[in-house]
């Protein structure tokens, strides 16, 4: 059973809708780019190992003080772990990833999902 023409214009208009809605929330401000830092994460997991097993030792010796610097360190392991630098500060590790680098940060998830949505669009008529 095919649509009325009414019908098919609306259906129209709520599929343009949606896409504009779609691309705004997928839209990110080249500023707004983090990422997270692998040598971050790394020494994140290590200090709230670390922390973890300080905290243990102060409450199995009895001692406060050792179980709060154990908390503490796992709080910054926790810390350090989730904080993100921005796409755009460049590092030696992102300096030797070259044209991939750069492809990747002038391109985001969204960007290259919305172009191949697009595409497959444009193909089908």
């Amino acid at each position: 059973m095919g649509l009325s023409e009414r019908e098919q214009q609306l259906l129209d208009e709520m599929e343009r809708r949606l896409y504009q809605s779609e691309a705004d929330v997928m839209q990110t401000p080249s500023g707004a780019r983090k990422r997270l830092n692998l040598r971050s994460v790394v020494l994140g997991i290590v200090l709230g190992v670390v922390g973890v097993g300080v905290l243990i030792g102060g409450v199995a010796m009895q001692q406060l003080w050792l179980g709060l610097i154990g908390f503490a360190a796992m709080l910054g392991g926790t810390l350090l772990a989730s904080t993100r630098k921005d796409a755009d500060a460049g590092d030696a590790t992102d300096a030797s990833h070259g044209a991939r680098g750069e492809a990747r940060a002038q391109e985001s998830f969204g960007d290259r999902m919305s172009r191949r949505w697009d595409e497959r669009m444009e193909g089908d008529r």
